[in-house]
């Protein structure tokens, strides 16, 4: 049996999915107010947005197995990176009532993460030793390689082209169905028949589902939301294939090379597209380079905030981490420019989250601090852990989390907002 099938069917796996698929066929886990009943099964509706982390991403997909076998189903889906790549494929792998986990898992665990290294021969060998558990005691053969593919990494800003993550990706969209934009929304555009509200029983048909994927414009420092913005950067976005938007979004800086647009500028119309979806009111590039999206927001778990409201459908969040935050020793020099990404990548994160703190009982923290993010070398032994991590994560959500609660928390933080503004609108009339 290969990696892919002793996914999801390995023991420790199989006792996890089948007590979650037992508790939900016994209606245990409430989770959302958005709601399908078929065959006397109760299927809910959430969204999701996930963190990146290179190859950690295995373990989204063990998360996104655990949730969909307790009849969890996703209607707005997002992230940055490998978080960008997984949603892409979350979204396209069939039908929205479809589970796409043990698909996911498939093509994922199948994946040969080595071939994605497709720079010569020194960048391939630096790449691995990158990603490697233990680098201290190959600190020497780094210096080494880094020297050697120092030509190619000055000449092309990366390691790797990039260009068979995007082959991938495409190949495994074209086995769906889908070679375009237009492809995408038409598999995917229209609202299950028969999905309702919880308690009111009123049919729900407006629903606004989404894919939205995370990339930076580091052209012209713009945080790029795909397909939302993609007529900004292409003269026909529904011919555009879909993999373009998760190889921009996975551009880890210096590892993969840059994905680049061209002919920007020469686009009719473009300056308006630009000044009404980007805030851009300057003069246009011809080409635009784009980098990873966690440059910018690696958990964009604010992707599909609703503002002044109690939402029907949570937005739930998937971090490949143990915990939140901790304390980064700034020295030597090359854990100083480490600690500088990983602030890069989630300072504005921790920033909204701070602000927005009921979203913590929204996120969960998948254990994966034992492996490497550029590990493309990774064993099945690690591959199999990596996807448990993410089945147990889901498993423990489902077991916590308490939507009713939740719903009471939002409905005190709104009655509190509405104070404020009371106050502040009184103090302002006084004043006048």
């Amino acid at each position: 049996m290969g990696v892919a099938r002793s996914l999801t069917e390995h023991p420790d796996i199989l006792k996890i999915t089948d007590e979650i698929r037992r508790k939900a066929e016994d209606r245990q886990y409430l989770v959302s107010d958005v709601i399908l009943e078929k065959d006397g099964f109760e299927y809910q509706f959430v969204d999701l947005v996930m963190e990146g982390g290179g190859t950690l991403g295995i373990a989204l997909v063990g998360y996104i197995h655990a949730l969909e076998q307790a009849g969890i189903r996703f209607l707005g889906i997002g992230g940055s990176s490998v978080g960008a790549i997984v949603a892409l494929l979350a979204y396209c792998f069939g039908e929205r009532m479809e589970a796409k986990g043990e698909k996911l898992a498939v093509a994922i665990a199948d994946m040969n993460l080595g071939e994605m290294l497709d720079g010569n021969y020194f960048a391939r060998k630096l790449s691995i030793l990158l990603g490697s558990q233990d680098v201290s005691f190959k600190v020497p053969k780094i210096i080494l390689n880094a020297l050697l593919a120092a030509p190619q990494l000055l000449k092309k800003i990366g390691l790797n082209p990039g260009e068979k993550l995007y082959e991938w990706i495409a190949a495994r969209l074209k086995e769906n169905g889908i070679n375009t934009l237009e492809d995408m929304e038409r598999l995917i555009n229209a609202l299950p028949e028969g999905m309702k509200r919880r308690g009111t029983g009123a049919a729900i048909t407006d629903y606004n589902t989404s894919l939205r994927i995370v990339a930076a414009d580091i052209t012209t420092s713009t945080k790029v939301i795909f397909p939302d913005m993609a007529e900004m950067y292409f003269p026909e976005p529904k011919d555009v294939n879909p993999a373009s938007f998760a190889r921009a979004s996975a551009s880890i800086p210096f590892f993969f090379q840059p994905f680049a647009v061209s002919g920007i500028s020469q686009l009719i119309g473009n300056n308006e597209k630009w000044e009404r979806l980007g805030g851009f009111t300057g003069d246009l590039p011809d080409k635009v380079s784009f980098a990873d999206g966690g440059l910018l927001s690696n958990f964009p778990i604010d992707l599909f905030k609703r503002q002044g409201m109690i939402p029907r459908a949570p937005t739930l969040g998937a971090r490949l981490s143990d915990k939140d935050r901790s304390v980064r020793d700034p020295s030597p020099i090359g854990r100083y420019l480490g600690n500088l990404f990983i602030a890069l990548q989630h300072c504005a994160d921790y920033d909204f989250i701070f602000k927005n703190p009921l979203y913590k009982h929204l996120i969960t923290h998948i254990p994966t601090n034992q492996y490497h993010w550029l590990d493309f070398n990774m064993s099945d032994a690690n591959k199999l852990g990596l996807f448990l991590e993410g089945v147990r994560a889901g498993y423990d959500f489902l077991e916590r989390f308490d939507w009713e609660g939740y719903k009471s928390l939002r409905e005190a933080e709104l009655k509190v907002n509405h104070a404020h503004e009371s106050m502040l609108q009184r103090r302002n009339a006084a004043r006048s």
